[in-house]
């Protein structure tokens, strides 16, 4: 997708669709004004600017549309830096069309996904951290994420960045001076100390780059499988963390025989929860390929439930799911449950699931007893680090954590070359990549397609 013109009016409804009380057309550009105002009943003046205005949209051929109440927000005081108007109209999808279509007559075109805020970046009204923010605001499915979305759109994320920008500028800048004088042999900043300044530098980001994990799964969410062999309990389970009944439980093993998906909120952090077919041998065609889904789920999954029940022996279907477990250890966690504890324990049983030396809860799903304790126990192995709850600013991209990442590799080099003894122009070399890095997380240094990649993934009319 490639967004060329800047100096063309874009239009484009910003409230969902469907009917209901209001909605919201967004109209942006220098021509906006000349562009609505033959088809409204009462001319919007310039005068008028942040003044809500009732008002009637006439159509071409001069008929009422709708009755509408406009806001005009001049430029630059506007959220794209342009000639703004906002129209309030019924929220009917036919009155919105015409509407829309009136305008487009008018030499307006429908803009692209996430174009009116690329119009902000692009006028200085954001950076490109904060304009990320705004999808991120949309997208959030928590309170937590949604908190650390605002302070991002705030620009709290952007003043460390730059903090950290011009502490490497300072170091540039002594180092070119350093240059200028390296005929006359006078050292303004030792190198010794330049490096002892870098260092510090790269702990700062490093210290940033210890958030991502906290922020990954703030802003993406966690994928949790419930895995376990048939009537063990999943189902159960799932309806108990849910608090509602998603899925079917019955007495009748291989009820699940395609994996069930629900959203829930596990102390802040968004949880897709996958009960799965039951783990075990069947000749059951169907309930195979439930299985094989079931298994197959495990690689994109960020910690899988294995439940066994707490007062049966152990059976050839939960020594397969133990294998399972074994066979994944290094590229998943595992949180174990021995569940239908309301029953009378089998001391076996439990002794052999406690020899994983796993995370190992004891439930009743039926009773709903130790279920708080269980969100607790995900929820730490998921965020090993507790303490990164209490940051203020957590990284949440992946493309801010790579740029933050070159950035210390850059730092890393110019270390390496002055204590390699190598000449300045050299070692700034290394200090500039490091900068441009660093821009591209605030938009200074970043291309165009990584550009048009960020704004085509926001919604159309933001």
């Amino acid at each position: 997708m490639k967004y060329i013109r800047q100096d063309d009016t874009i239009i484009a409804l910003s409230t969902p669709l469907g009917n209901g009380a209001i909605a919201v057309i967004r109209i942006s550009g220098e021509e906006a004004l000349s562009i609505l105002n033959p088809l409204l009943k009462r001319t919007i003046r310039s005068t008028d600017a942040r003044k809500a205005l009732f008002n009637e949209f006439i159509s071409s051929s001069q008929s009422v549309v709708d009755q509408i109440v406009t806001t005009f927000f001049k430029s630059p005081a506007s959220y794209t830096g342009e000639d703004v108007v906002e129209i309030s109209c019924h929220c009917n999808p036919l009155i919105i069309n015409r509407i829309i279509d009136e305008i487009i007559r008018n030499d307006a075109r429908v803009a692209e996904p996430g174009e009116f805020t690329l119009r902000a970046f692009l006028n200085g009204k954001m950076d490109l951290s904060q304009a990320e923010a705004v999808a991120e605001i949309i997208n959030a499915r928590t309170r937590q994420s949604l908190t650390q979305s605002l302070r991002h759109l705030e620009g709290r994320f952007s003043e460390i960045i730059a903090k950290i920008h011009r502490q490497i500028l300072n170091n540039l800048a002594l180092l070119e001076i350093n240059l200028d004088f390296s005929d006359e042999e006078i050292e303004v900043l030792p190198v010794r100390e330049m490096a002892e300044k870098m260092t510090g530098v790269i702990e700062r980001i490093q210290g940033l780059l210890k958030t991502y994990d906290y922020g990954r799964l703030l802003q993406e969410g966690v994928k949790m499988l419930i895995l376990g062999k048939p009537n063990v309990g999943k189902s159960s389970l799932l309806n108990v963390l849910l608090a509602r009944d998603r899925a079917i439980v019955s007495e009748i093993p291989g009820t699940t025989r395609d994996y069930i998906e629900a959203t829930m909120e596990i102390d802040g952090l968004a949880v897709q929860a996958v009960d799965t077919a039951g783990i075990r041998q069947t000749e059951d065609t169907v309930e195979a390929i439930g299985v094989q889904l079931a298994l197959a789920q495990i690689e994109s999954s960020d910690i899988a439930l294995c439940l066994f029940d707490a007062h049966r022996p152990l059976d050839d279907d939960d020594h397969a799911l133990i294998k399972i477990i074994q066979d994944r250890l290094q590229d998943t966690l595992f949180v174990l449950i021995l569940n239908k504890s309301d029953l009378k324990r089998n001391a076996k049983t439990e002794t052999a699931i406690k020899s994983l030396n796993l995370p190992t809860v004891r439930v009743s799903a039926k009773t709903q007893t130790n279920i708080q304790s269980l969100k607790r126990t995900i929820k730490k192995q998921l965020i090993h680090d507790q303490s990164m709850e209490t940051e203020e600013i957590v990284v949440t991209s992946a493309r801010h954590k790579q740029a933050l990442e070159n950035t210390v590799r850059s730092l890393q080099n110019a270390i390496a070359a002055m204590e390699m003894n190598a000449s300045e122009e050299i070692i700034a070399v290394d200090i500039r990549l490091a900068l441009d890095h660093l821009g591209e997380i605030t938009g200074e240094t970043t291309s165009e397609d990584v550009l048009n990649h960020i704004f085509a993934n926001f919604c159309i009319g933001k």
